[in-house]
């Protein structure tokens, strides 16, 4: 990331690092909040307005003429009226959903085509661009995003805090490791038998047997000579 460089200028190179985009929604959240506290309205929540700095915080530009009526960032209300806190969360998201993906919320060659995805709530979801996320960080930008004003978080912290929280369950989620279940000793097993052997009746034990026969003989023998001194 370049010192001093413009989020508008970033995004021109695809998404940016997800911790790069917690560190813009809790800057914006604080400034917007701000600002809604003090009874102003923004108005112009654009790229171009975010600077972003290699190892510290980013920061909200002061507003120029050439910012305001950014079409892909004004809200659905503020189209034919004037913007209003609301709004201004709506284009805080609009501004977060771009970094964290590298495109925009609600594409369009013209402005007209941006006007009808706006007000129509013609969104393109953050899975089908990020494929893997969790859903409940696309829940969080559907409401954030919301056409209603009355649908959208109460605060720009709100839904920040929301993102974060959402954002931080998925990371928790896709680090699982799936626990193995504890490896368990080999059951034992019999020698094989020798081939051949399977079926057969087990061996004769010759020598019991030839022990036997010889202490029979002795017995023998030893009554005959008894025998034969009578």
């Amino acid at each position: 990331m370049t010192p001093g460089e413009r989020l508008e200028q970033r995004l021109e190179r695809g998404a940016i690092e997800v911790d790069d985009v917690i560190e813009i929604a809790r800057m914006l959240a604080v400034h917007l909040d701000a600002e809604h506290d003090a009874g102003r309205v923004d108005g112009a929540v654009v790229p171009a307005r975010v600077e972003l700095h290699a190892g510290g915080a980013p920061r909200l530009l002061e507003a120029r003429p050439e910012h305001r009526g950014v079409k892909a960032y004004v809200a659905p209300e503020a189209w034919t009226g004037s913007p209003t806190a609301a709004a201004d969360q709506f284009s805080m998201a609009a501004i977060l959903y771009e970094a964290l993906c590298g495109g925009r919320a609600f594409p369009g060659d013209d402005s007209i085509k941006i006007r009808v995805s706006i007000t129509t709530g013609n969104r393109v979801p953050l899975a089908a661009r990020v494929p893997g996320l969790a859903e409940a960080v696309d829940d969080v930008f559907g409401k954030a995003l919301a056409v209603a004003p009355e649908e959208r978080y109460p605060s720009c912290a709100a839904f920040a805090d929301a993102l974060v929280t959402a954002i931080e369950r998925s990371r928790e989620a896709a680090n699982v490791l799936v626990q193995k279940p504890a490896s368990r000793p080999a059951p034992s097993r019999p020698p094989p038998r020798l081939p051949g052997w399977d079926d057969a009746e087990p061996p004769i034990p010759w020598m019991k047997v030839l022990v036997g026969l010889a202490l029979l003989a002795m017995i023998a023998a030893l009554l005959a000579l008894s025998g034969g001194q009578k």
